[in-house]
Order: C-alpha cells, then sequence, then structure tokens
C-alpha cells in the first residue's frame, strides 16, 4: 500500500512539472488587431513585407496591416479575418523564421548555448549594471519616453549597443545608453557580467597557431573613421574578416569608429565597446598616415611577432557591370526573377564577386550581398562583350582603386525611358509583364505590348486610383517603381456604388466584393456580374453588420465588407414570425377586371400606395407607385414588404405570378407582377435596390404594337386567370 502511494506521489509531482514547463515553451502569440502598436507588429509587418507585401513598417496595425493580414490569411488558407492571431502568426514566422520573435516574455534568460548570460529580472525594482540590446532579427531597438507601447519613441539604439540598467518595471526596463534615458522592452535585453557581444558564446582565446583573427586591446588604435556608406545605410561589424563573418551588429551612417588596424580590404574596429571587422571602403579614416599596420600581438608574449594574416573574403574574383544602352541592372534577393529588386546598379560598376553561375551571380555591391544576371556581366579577364557561359573562375588580378572620398555617380539610366502602347516591343515590355505578376496582374511575359498588357495596365491604374486609359506613362511607372503599388487583389482605395445587374470595370470591383462575400460564408459565385445572388448576399451582408438594408453596395457598404471586424453569414439575424403577412385578402367576387388607360391609371398617381394579395400563398404585402407608364413601375414600401413578397414569390426572379391589387380607392382589380429588382427605385432602406412591374389589363393590339414579348405573357397571365375565375373570356 505504502509502495502504491508512493507511486502515485511520483506521478502526480512529474505531472505538476510538465503543466508548469509546457506553457512556458509553448508558441503562443496574443492576438494582433487594429490599433495594436510595438515590436511584435514590426515583426508581423517586417514578415510579411518579407514574402512581397507592399506593406510599411511602423508598428503600427493599420488599415494598412489589416489589408495585407487579409491577403496572407487568404493566400495560406487561413480564416480570413484580417486579426493577426495565433494561428496566422505561426505560419507567418514558419516562412520567414528570421522575424521570429524572442518568446521568453518578459522574464529573460539567455540562449541555450550561453547559459551563463543571465537576462534581466522582472521585478519592480531599482537596478544596476548594464545590458545589451539584444533583437531577433538583429535591427534596432526603440527607446520610449514612457513604459509604454503607445508613447514616443525618443532614440532607437541599434543591435549590441551596451545600456546602462536605471530599473525595471514590469516588462519594461529604464535605461541610459548614448547619452539618452528612457523605457525599453526588457525581452529585448541581454545582461552580462562579463561583458562583450551579446550574441557570442564563450570560446577560448586563439593561440598562435590558431587561424582566427588576432585579440584587440579595445583601448588602443591607430585613429578613428567615419562610416560612409553609398546608401546611406548601415555597415555590418563582422566577427572575422570574411563576408561569411557573422554580423555582430550594424552600425549607423556616419557614426565614428575606434580604428584597431587594416588589413587589406579589411579594417578591425571598436564600436560600442564591440570589436569586429569592416570593409575599408566604407570608412572614412580621420588620419591615413598608416594606411596599412600590422595587427596587434598578443600581449602575453614577451618577445612580440606579428599576427597572423586574417580571413580574406570568400571572394572570386571582379565583375563589371555590362548592360546594353548603359541601362541599369537589378540587383536581387536571390536567384529569380520574381525575387525582391533590393536596388538598382548601374552600367560600368564594378562588383566583387563570391560565386559566378551560368544564369545569376552572387556578388557584393556598395557593401550588401545579392544576385545578378551573368549575360550583364562582364569579367576580369573578358572583353567587353559578356558571354553568359561559364568558364573558369578568373584570377584574382588588380581591383579598382577605392579611395577614401566618394567618387561622383553617373546618371541612372529609367527602367522604363519611354511610354509604353500597344504593340510596343522589348526588355521595358518585359520588365513591366514581370512587375505586374508579382503584384498579382493577370498577364503574360511576351515582351510584347498586348490586349492582354494593356487590360493589365488598365487594371493596375484603377486599383491605383490613375487615369486608366491602358497607356503605361511617367505616372504609372513612378507608382509601379515606389514599392508603394497596390496589388491585383488589395481593396480598392475608393468605392463606387455598385448595383444590381452591373458588371466589372477595369478595377475588378465587383469580383472582388464577391470574393470577400464569398470568402465570409455568403452563398455567391465570383462572376463579376451584380446578379441576384450577389443582391441577395449584399442584402444578407447589411443585414448582419447593423447597415441600412438596400441591396445596393455603396462605399460604406464595400468598406464593411473589407474590414477586420465584418460579421459573416452564419451570424444569426431575426426572421420573420410563420403567420407573418397572412391573409387580408378579399372574396374572389369582389375583384373587378379593370383596364389600365380607362380605369386605373386616371385615378392613381406615383408615389401612392396599395395592398397586394397573393392568393396561392395567403400572404399580403404593400407597395408604393413609382411610375406610370404603359405598366405601374412599383417598388416595395418596406424591408418587411420586400421579405414577404419573397416569401410570397420566392427568390427574386422574373417569374410572373397573378395577384389582387386594392387600389388606394378600396377597389380590388385583378394583376400580375414579378419581384425582380431593376434599374431605380425611390425608397432607400427597403432591401430592394430598384423597382418592380406591376401589369393590369390592357389590349391586346396595343401590347403586341408596344410590348409583344414579356408584357404580352403578363396579359396572357392575366386573361387565364380571369377565364379560371369566372368563366369569363376576354379578348
Amino acid at each position: 500500500m505504502k509502495r502504491t502511494s508512493k507511486f502515485l506521489i511520483s506521478i502526480m509531482a512529474l505531472l505538476l512539472c510538465v503543466a508548469v514547463v509546457l506553457p512556458a515553451s509553448a508558441s503562443r502569440y496574443a492576438t494582433l488587431r487594429p490599433g495594436a502598436e510595438g515590436e511584435m507588429v514590426q515583426a508581423l509587418q517586417s514578415g510579411l513585407k518579407a514574402l512581397g507585401y507592399p506593406i510599411g513598417v511602423d508598428g503600427k496595425f493599420g488599415r494598412q496591416t489589416t489589408q495585407y493580414v487579409t491577403a496572407f490569411q487568404r493566400q495560406n488558407r487561413l480564416t480570413a479575418d484580417g486579426l493577426a492571431g495565433n494561428a496566422t502568426l505561426s505560419e507567418l514566422f514558419r516562412q520567414v523564421p528570421q522575424f521570429k520573435p524572442d518568446q521568453t516574455g518578459p522574464v529573460v534568460t539567455a540562449p541555450p548555448s550561453n547559459p551563463s548570460v543571465p537576462g534581466v529580472p522582472e521585478a519592480s525594482q531599482p537596478g544596476t549594471g548594464t545590458a545589451y540590446v539584444y533583437t531577433s532579427n538583429r535591427g534596432s531597438l526603440n527607446v520610449r519616453s514612457a513604459p509604454r507601447h503607445g508613447n514616443t519613441t525618443i532614440a532607437q539604439l541599434p543591435f549590441g549597443t551596451q545600456v546602462s540598467i536605471l530599473g525595471v518595471t514590469g516588462a519594461w526596463t529604464q535605461i541610459s545608453a548614448n547619452g539618452v534615458s528612457g523605457y525599453v522592452m526588457s525581452s529585448f535585453l541581454r545582461k552580462s557580467s562579463t561583458g562583450g557581444d551579446p550574441g557570442a558564446t564563450t570560446t577560448p582565446a586563439p593561440t598562435p597557431n590558431t587561424p582566427s583573427n588576432p585579440p584587440v586591446n579595445p583601448g588602443t588604435g591607430i585613429g578613428t573613421a567615419l562610416v560612409i556608406t553609398g546608401n546611406r545605410g548601415s555597415l555590418n561589424l563582422r566577427d572575422r574578416a570574411s563576408y561569411s563573418g557573422r554580423a555582430l551588429l550594424q552600425i549607423p551612417y556616419q557614426a565614428s569608429v575606434l580604428v584597431l588596424a587594416r588589413q587589406g580590404k579589411w579594417s578591425q574596429v571598436t564600436y560600442q565597446n564591440t570589436t569586429g571587422f569592416v570593409v575599408d571602403s566604407f570608412l572614412r579614416h580621420q588620419s591615413d598616415s598608416t594606411p596599412t599596420t600590422q595587427a596587434p600581438t598578443e600581449t602575453p608574449s614577451p618577445s612580440p611577432t606579428q599576427a597572423p594574416a586574417p580571413n580574406l573574403p570568400d571572394a572570386s574574383g571582379i565583375a563589371f557591370v555590362n548592360t546594353t544602352n548603359k541601362r541599369t541592372l537589378n540587383f536581387r534577393s536571390a536567384p529569380s526573377e520574381g525575387r525582391n529588386i533590393i536596388g538598382q546598379i548601374p552600367s560600368g560598376e564594378a562588383l566583387i564577386l563570391i560565386k559566378r553561375g551560368s544564369d545569376w551571380c552572387e556578388v557584393i555591391y556598395n557593401g550588401q550581398q545579392g544576385f545578378v544576371m551573368t549575360s550583364f556581366l562582364r569579367f576580369s579577364n573578358e572583353s567587353a562583350s559578356p558571354s553568359p557561359t561559364p568558364t573558369e573562375p578568373p584570377a584574382k588580378t588588380e581591383e579598382p582603386i577605392i579611395t577614401d572620398e566618394p567618387k561622383p555617380e553617373e546618371p541612372e539610366t529609367p527602367i522604363f525611358p519611354r511610354t509604353l502602347r500597344p504593340n510596343d516591343r522589348g526588355e521595358d515590355v518585359l520588365e513591366l509583364q514581370t512587375r505586374l505578376i508579382a503584384l498579382k496582374y493577370t498577364v503574360s511575359k511576351t515582351s510584347v505590348y498586348d490586349s492582354m498588357t494593356q487590360e493589365a495596365v488598365r487594371h493596375f491604374q484603377a486599383q491605383n486610383s490613375l487615369g486608366v486609359d491602358g497607356v503605361f506613362g511617367s505616372n504609372s511607372a513612378q507608382l509601379l517603381l515606389s514599392g508603394t503599388a497596390r496589388a491585383a487583389d488589395s481593396p480598392a482605395l475608393s468605392y463606387n456604388t455598385l448595383r444590381v445587374d452591373q458588371r466589372d470595370g477595369s478595377d475588378k470591383a465587383i469580383s472582388k466584393m464577391q470574393q470577400a462575400l464569398r470568402d465570409l460564408g455568403y452563398p455567391l459565385s465570383v462572376n463579376g456580374r451584380y446578379d441576384m445572388p450577389t443582391h441577395q448576399a449584399v442584402v444578407g451582408f447589411q443585414q448582419r453588420n447593423g447597415l441600412p438594408i438596400t441591396g445596393i453596395a455603396n462605399p460604406h457598404t464595400q468598406s464593411t465588407i473589407f474590414s477586420a471586424g465584418a460579421k459573416g453569414y452564419d451570424t444569426a439575424v431575426s426572421e420573420l414570425g410563420a403567420s407573418e403577412g397572412k391573409g387580408g385578402g378579399p372574396s374572389t367576387s369582389s375583384v373587378k377586371l379593370l383596364h389600365w388607360f380607362r380605369d386605373i391609371k386616371p385615378r392613381v398617381a406615383a408615389g401612392q400606395r396599395a395592398q397586394v394579395y397573393h392568393p396561392s400563398s395567403g400572404i399580403s404585402f404593400t407597395i408604393r407607385f413609382y411610375s406610370m407608364g404603359n405598366h405601374a413601375d412599383s417598388e416595395p414600401a418596406s424591408w418587411r414588404d420586400t421579405q414577404l413578397m419573397n416569401r410570397a414569390f420566392g427568390a427574386p426572379s422574373w417569374n410572373i405570378n397573378t395577384v389582387y391589387v386594392k387600389l388606394p380607392d378600396g377597389q380590388w382589380t385583378l394583376a400580375s407582377m414579378h419581384n425582380r429588382p431593376h434599374l431605380s427605385g425611390a425608397i432607400n432602406a427597403n432591401g430592394f435596390g430598384g423597382h418592380l412591374c406591376i401589369h393590369f389589363l390592357r389590349d391586346m393590339d396595343e401590347v403586341n404594337r408596344n410590348d409583344p414579348d414579356y408584357g404580352a405573357s403578363n396579359q396572357r397571365t392575366i386573361r387565364k386567370a380571369w377565364l379560371n375565375m369566372t368563366g369569363e373570356t376576354v379578348e
């Protein structure tokens, strides 16, 4: 018995441990919704941008973020609600793990590889000591004026910046760094009692026989230098003199660094208590009296000797941009025409060649690593005519002389140097088609400005609120190249009112609305026509979302359809009672057969109301006369009357129904009508969005002259009903 009790106690203790440990290790994300701000929103936006969505990264969950979260959800078969919940964030960070935020929460511990580095404590107490900025994507960390996400950002600290801890409040740490005091998220700090790179692991000091870079006393140096990059971007500080070295942190443009040694193409520098290597061509040295020095020796040795040479970059030579007509060359993030363009390189520029392939080359330009097409390069051992066929790797010959002074830039050749029109051909047409495809417009790569390209341009112009003419001019080109152009499946910037029987224009507004409604569960097809299923879906959406029930998709209705809070078809709505509208009809003997032109039209007017009784269902409803012509254009008097009419007749259609109409003077007469809305109406919120037609008795000779099709069908229905009621035949 005692053994059994001990066994059960052991099992319960084990389960308790698992219950405590599992929640801490589970990767669940709190839902982000419109109005949210902070690093988590910034990580969400950065991930979407990396996947090609043209989104701005500002850390604020606004309308644009909602739009592209919805697009991501649709593309990945997730619930398209525009809210970034656990499923959405998990899928996003699975695809772009480099942006996955630190999930340790406010209590931060060191990475498993360095268990000796403690995290910043959570308890609200005065703090002491130092810590380092440690962001998941090695980006900068916002310093805020108060410990809340909504407060003003007063500074940004690069990855690896050392900070002094002044105090800790909940998930925030008060710090001081670079002359600024403020608050940062504790989860993005790493505390260290020994100092050094926050992301580094502990490794033994190198011996003279170890082919690593020699240690340097950060307190001494040969001078200072400013970071001067061609694109005014940050400069990577690496742990060794190689492009494959790990980036310790990023040094901002025009920041000052302490130069410890200059070794070939690399300089060993110290920046904010971190020592590493940078490409020397991006430094402007304050004093160049000693252009190159030997690396410092190890201090313990009584007889100083020259340190081992640093690792050189894994480069195979130099290549030059050699495009036709001096055009710029696209610099891409990966070896594919569909990947992001991260820059454009002018013709004649020298590139550091990392790896050469038959189609693509991996190169470095302005300190940034990427890919360019091999056929547009001239290699250092070749003539001016490019050869796309791979050859032996070029020998490392003399490289272009790099001075500290920035060289004047040649004017860039525009990507689209001309206005493109139907039947134009060329590389610029192909570039246009490629970029439109990347934005999900329907077009093929033909290098010919064909009808499909013209239609895609018209769609692009409509989607981006440009003049729609199908001609690709300077305004269209500027927006396409801006990085802010809207994709084909993006909700429109502004909306035009849509109503029954309209068809898609160049903006595909009806198709987009139909797709959004379909994603919300409403039963309709995406066909670009505002047909009856679309009309009924709009009515149902308006009813479920507290909008005026008109059956017309005005701008407010459309913006609500595309909003994150739109309610789907499964939302419950109030229905009419089963006996609603029943009764109120006349006896058959009291129904007359009155003539439209002689008996009815002279005694009724537009705006008057009449009661309609449907003898087949026994349901009554009210209509209002709208216009008087060869028949009575009318409309249901209210949303309730539309519901009763559709309950009696069925789904809206042109089907002809026999009815009795009680005229304003109280007389009942035989008539026929349908319940299909068309054209315009005068009542705003009756759920109909148009008018219907009520037909009364007319002479057949006149009908055959003026309305031989649908009008004649109604006259035959009236005569047949009168024959069944009275046995009388009407000619």
